[in-house]
């Protein structure tokens, strides 16, 4: 049986004939029951489908070291994870594959991100980066302890070099991927020390030849 909550204007919770009332995020909502179920099978739904499927398999590695941990913190009245697949479903194709990594975002925040961020290729060995930016510490909420974040994505494999000592302030990093030969996407980010505030994500793609 449904209860009316602080009178008229307060929330519902249960289900009142075809009403049903509910609380989400400390959001009180109404909706109507529906009266059949049809399992369409179009073939923009079938493919939307696929693309949300292979989005949310994509997002189950990253979801305790990225997603729950920043996506959580932008997200209004929505989960992270709701908010992480509404930016970036489009991004897989209907057959479920990933094919804009350019344009995936694994970060948000209003953290500050640095100026003139390069990443390159250091010649010495595969899978090698090198990553210059200006400090801007100072400007905003940006701090020099702020700390440099790592994500590589190669052939489906994704990997999250957490715990990187490299500050907002040195302006360089020299880091080794866990990448032999071919195409690796390379995105970065910042933290502060209380792991409370992140930057927005820059991407670049780096290609390590056969040796």
């Amino acid at each position: 049986m449904g209860k009316i909550k602080q009178g008229i204007l307060g929330g519902v919770s249960g289900t009142v004939g075809n009403v049903v009332g509910g609380s989400w995020k400390g959001i009180d909502y109404l909706r109507g029951k529906a009266e059949n179920y049809n399992d369409a099978q179009t073939e923009g739904q079938v493919n939307q489908r696929t693309r949300f499927a292979a989005c949310a398999a994509f997002s189950k590695p990253i979801m305790d070291t990225l997603i729950k941990p920043i996506w959580d913190r932008k997200a209004v009245h929505m989960s992270g994870f709701n908010l992480f697949m509404k930016t970036n479903i489009d991004l897989f194709d209907d057959g479920g594959q990933l094919t804009g990594l350019e344009n995936l975002k694994l970060s948000v925040g209003n953290l500050p991100l640095p100026p003139n961020i390069v990443i390159q290729n250091d010649g010495a060995t595969a899978g090698a980066i090198r990553i210059t930016w200006e400090d801007n510490s100072g400007i905003g909420i940006a701090a020099a302890t702020d700390r440099l974040r790592i994500v590589a994505i190669s052939n489906g494999s994704i990997v999250d070099l957490r715990g990187l000592v490299f500050t907002r302030s040195e302006g360089l990093a020299n880091v080794q991927l866990p990448f032999g030969a071919g195409i690796v996407h390379v995105y970065v980010f910042f933290q502060n020390e209380g792991n409370t505030k992140y930057s927005n994500d820059f991407h670049q793609m780096i290609v390590f030849p056969n040796t």
